[in-house]
């Protein structure tokens, strides 16, 4: 057991994994947090030169800031904390780390998926708290309270449907961060447009496999009201089939990542 899974033994390397998470890409971490006070600026800095002088900013701008922080961190956090398997001298001395390959593999999973998102969103909303605590008045409300986000929730509640959108934004995230970290151990080159190309065409699939099951490659409101009589039961399809899809695109990128680190060889 000792050989496959030693929790002493982990936390040392799992301590080792944030440090050098931490120096590869800790700076551009930070960055990206402080996105809110970033759009801010470069706002106000474009409205002044052309002769609007201090404005207020749009809600929109507020989750755009988000947005973009996020999106950048999926794309860039895999590669650029663990891009270096595929070299041959890095990834030699990554294979001859003293941890079991299901330690490793579970370092990675807690990293991108737990400290990443925790550290980036901490720094995003405090940022945010911090620009609407000083600039109340053209910066706005904080993103959480805004009208954009309230209008946002209430449409959802209008419709009678109950879905846990903490819990699915949470896992979305740790889909597709967990995709473009495969594609960072995968790949040797090219890693973010090689991911995304293999995204393309799993979607392509996905979508000739919804046209055989329900006719139809795109699900809308019409669509459900069609086919559903009340909003319970359209309730419950929705919930049932964002189950299995992610049950099955977690368990084919978490066994696809554990797979690689175990087969990796330089």
């Amino acid at each position: 057991m000792n050989n496959i899974f030693d929790i002493k033994r982990f936390g040392n390397y799992f301590l080792y994994d944030l440090r050098r998470a931490k120096n590869n890409y800790g700076l551009s971490l930070l960055l990206l947090g402080l996105m809110p006070v970033i759009f801010f600026l470069f706002y106000q800095f474009f409205s002044l030169i052309s002769g609007h002088g201090i404005t207020e900013l749009p809600d929109e701008m507020q989750f755009m800031a988000v947005f973009v922080a996020t999106i950048a961190v999926i794309f860039g956090a895999g590669v650029k904390i663990y891009g270096f398997v595929t070299e041959k001298r890095a990834g030699s001395d990554f294979l001859m780390l003293p941890a079991s390959t299901l330690e490793k593999w579970l370092s990675i999973l807690l990293t991108v998926c737990i400290v990443v998102p925790v550290v980036l969103f901490g720094l995003t909303f405090l940022s945010d708290a911090l620009m609407s605590t000083v600039f109340p008045n053209v910066y706005g409300d904080r993103i959480m309270v805004a009208d954009f986000a309230r209008d946002m929730f209430e449409a959802l509640g209008e419709e009678g449907i109950s879905i846990n959108m903490p819990g699915l934004i949470f896992l979305n995230w740790c889909a597709n961060i967990l995709a473009f970290t495969l594609g960072a151990v995968c790949f040797k080159k090219a890693k973010v447009a090689k991911t995304l190309l293999f995204i393309f065409a799993f979607s392509m699939v996905l979508s000739l496999i919804l046209v055989l099951i329900f006719g139809t490659s795109h699900i809308d409101t019409d669509w459900l009201e069609m086919h559903f009589s009340d909003p319970q039961s359209i309730e419950r399809f929705l919930n049932w089939t964002i189950s299995i899809t992610l049950t099955v695109l977690f368990g084919g990128l978490l066994g696809g990542l554990y797979y690689r680190l175990r087969t990796l060889k330089h």
